[in-house]
């Protein structure tokens, strides 16, 4: 074996070395078979001579991957600055030639130290990628506004310091903008959001003195977002403008063009507007910056809620209207009652106002309640005065099988299961127009053919069973077969027999006001048909809960029955 050896180490030095052809025997010769450590260290230099080319190459490598870029070899630059924007440089553009050539040199002229000084390690850095055609060299570079304390650490890791008149030089190119608080476009703010100019220009001061253009401005904003002002129209500028102008147009028309001082003397009360601002900042000598911006956006001026009643002044079991002005979103108004009226009003938008009907329960016997409505930061306090009122009394003389069927449980279980969900729900647009007529042709009236039997809100004694109930609508006596009319414009929301009430129609007339006529012989109108005052729904009858032939009106705000002799006279009073 250790023959074999000596005479492979003979043909690697042969073959590597290209030396004369020596006898075997020659080298056999160097090797003491009486001395094998001798032998040993022997072939261990010659292995060391072997290698020796890798271990160069590997350092050669090495040292050119940490090796200074040189300009003429780079053929991209990427900077990243501490806040993330990215710049790419491609030396094939003459003007990025020029500066990757430029920031190559600050390399050549900086100065090498032992470390980077203590107070910059771990804070933001600039980060250059250069990239040749081999390896991309990775330079962290230390810049603040002060260019007589700069820094970079190159691709190996060692430290240098940048001399002041590179460090300035970088200071005033667009790449160090950053690192100015006087490139940061001043910020128009409406109503808490930031606005974007249209159109700007603007020019700051660098560290050496130079006014630099700002270029790359975010410009323009969501051009249907409506920006809600309250109270006022107002402007906020992080800096003040030294000159600024607002036009505004509602509609296409110009309604204000003028200074933003004199902007009080405008009446933009609840419009949609279109605003265009003119700012400019001048320069002066102690001034960092300057320039102007055209600003463009939607505003809407939100004045202070206000509530006010169609009537100051009703009877128990009639209803009033409230509305709001200045409230975008109705459902945002709370309410409160004293003493405690046992509802609480629902609110619709009806154009450019908030509208909503508040009965008074028959039942109530105060002289006033005082209502409370609050919406965002406004509480206002609404006194309505109640007059009292006198209800009568009267029988009702029904025959006992039809109350026993009429008023059994099932019969009224029947009736709530297919109505109760009809007295919560209601379009929220007013569809009513004028005043209310009464369910039947008025000629039937004038030729005493057809009157009211039982008025809203008598005390009935039902003879059979000597049960006492408040009449919740008018009870009309007629022959049967007479045209019911409906009471104003509406849509039917029910139409059908039931047996407590008999053959019935609802009618939503909006804003949870809704008639119901009772006790027909048939109807002649389906759910979701329009309706207009006056047109046929039914005939007369005497069928559910009845004596006579007829028909049994109610009218009803959401679930609360509401008496209709004013709405026969005045209709729903709104303002």
């Amino acid at each position: 074996m250790l023959d074999l050896g000596r005479k492979l180490l003979y043909n690697i030095c042969e073959r590597v070395f290209f030396t004369p052809a020596r006898s075997y025997n020659a080298y056999e010769r160097e090797f003491d078979m009486n001395n094998p450590i001798k032998n040993i260290l022997s072939a261990l230099a010659v292995v060391a001579v072997l290698f020796t080319p890798s271990y160069v190459a590997i350092a050669n490598y090495v040292t050119a991957q940490n090796a200074p870029v040189e300009k003429a070899s780079v053929s991209k630059l990427v900077i990243t600055d501490p806040a993330g924007k990215e710049f790419d440089l491609d030396s094939d553009d003459a003007r990025s030639a020029a500066t990757i050539a430029s920031f190559v040199e600050l390399n050549d002229h900086s100065v090498e130290q032992t470390s980077l000084p203590e107070p910059l390690v771990g804070t933001d850095y600039f980060e250059f990628r250069f990239f040749t055609y081999d390896r991309e060299s990775v330079y962290k570079y230390y810049f603040t506004s002060d260019p007589s304390e700069a820094y970079f650490v190159d691709n190996g890791g060692k430290a240098y310091r940048i001399t002041e008149a590179d460090a300035s030089a970088f200071l005033s190119t667009e790449y160090a903008r950053c690192l100015y608080d006087t490139t940061t476009f001043p910020t128009l703010t409406v109503s808490g959001e930031a606005i974007n100019p249209d159109t700007a220009s603007w020019v700051y001061e660098t560290y050496s003195g130079d006014y630099v253009p700002l270029g790359d401005i975010t410009l323009g904003t969501a051009p249907e977002k409506v920006h809600q002002m309250k109270g006022a129209f107002a402007l906020n500028f992080d800096i003040e403008p030294d000159f600024c102008t607002v036009t505004i147009s509602d509609k296409g028309n110009v309604v204000y063009s003028d200074l933003y001082a004199n902007i009080a003397n405008a009446s933009l009360e609840g419009k949609t507007i279109d605003v265009t601002v003119e700012a400019k900042w001048y320069e002066t000598e102690d001034k960092a910056r300057y320039g102007e911006a055209v600003y463009k956006f939607k505003a809407k001026i939100l004045l202070p809620a206000v509530f006010y009643l169609g009537e100051t002044e009703i009877e128990p079991g009639e209803f009033v209207v409230i509305t709001a002005k200045n409230v975008d979103d109705p459902s945002g108004i709370t309410f409160a009652s004293e003493p405690d009226i046992g509802f609480t009003p629902k609110f619709y938008t009806d154009g450019d106002y908030s509208r909503a009907l508040i009965p008074i329960g028959m039942d109530f016997t105060g002289e006033s309640v005082k209502m409370t409505f609050t919406y965002g930061e406004v509480t206002q306090d609404v006194i309505l005065d109640i007059t009292p009122k006198e209800f009568g009394s009267s029988s009702f003389d029904a025959d006992a099988s039809v109350v026993a069927q009429t008023r059994s449980e099932a019969a009224l279980k029947a009736f709530h299961d297919a109505t109760d969900p009809l007295l919560t729900t209601s379009s929220g647009t007013p569809l009513w127009e004028g005043a209310f007529i009464e369910a039947l042709d008025q000629s039937l009236f004038d030729s005493k053919a057809a009157f009211i039997k039982r008025g809203f809100g008598r005390y009935v004694k039902i003879a059979a069973t000597s049960e006492v109930y408040r009449n919740d609508g008018v009870d009309y006596y007629v022959a049967n077969g007479k045209q019911v009319l409906a009471a104003n414009n509406g849509t039917v929301v029910f139409a059908g027999y039931l047996d407590y009430s008999g053959y019935t129609v609802i009618i939503d007339h909006g804003l949870g006001l809704k008639t119901w006529y009772c006790n027909m012989d048939a109807t002649n109108v389906q759910v979701n048909q329009s309706v207009t005052k006056g047109e046929s729904i039914g005939v007369s009858g005497n069928t559910g809960f009845t004596s006579n032939p007829g028909v049994h009106v109610t009218t009803t705000v959401f679930d609360v029955p509401v008496c209709p002799y004013s709405l026969w006279e005045n209709g729903v009073v709104m303002e």
